[in-house]
């Protein structure tokens, strides 16, 4: 996984702290943003290989966000946490690979790196 980048937008500080852990020790370089509106510009302007999108938060929802960097990046993989399970059918219409529901542990984040960076 070294050498692969993200983008984590996440209004909760302690869910961006845990996420920053966990790809410095696979040796990711992870982005964060702490709202949608400068997740979405932070897309436009550099390159990741995950961008990984919570649902609620300032500026833009993940779902708005995904909707724009669909238009723009099509093939990038984006993932959804939401702490609402009734709308991951709703996220994964919007183009999410996959949603996780929060509250999530230190193993789903570890998940999700190799799942998408391996």
């Amino acid at each position: 996984m070294t050498g692969k980048s993200i983008l984590y937008a996440e209004d909760e500080f302690t869910n961006r702290k845990i996420m920053e852990i966990q790809c410095r020790k696979f040796g990711v370089k992870c982005t964060l943003e702490e709202d949608g509106r400068q997740a979405l510009e932070r897309c436009c302007r550099d390159y990741f290989d995950l961008v990984v999108l919570d649902q609620y938060m300032p500026g833009l929802n993940g779902d708005e966000v995904a909707r724009e960097l669909k238009k723009i990046h099509p093939d990038l993989p984006l993932v959804a946490i939401t702490s609402d399970d009734s709308c991951v059918p709703r996220l994964k219409a919007t183009g999410f690979d996959s949603v996780y529901v929060k509250p999530l542990r230190a193993d789903d984040y570890k998940e999700l790196l190799e799942t998408y960076l391996a």
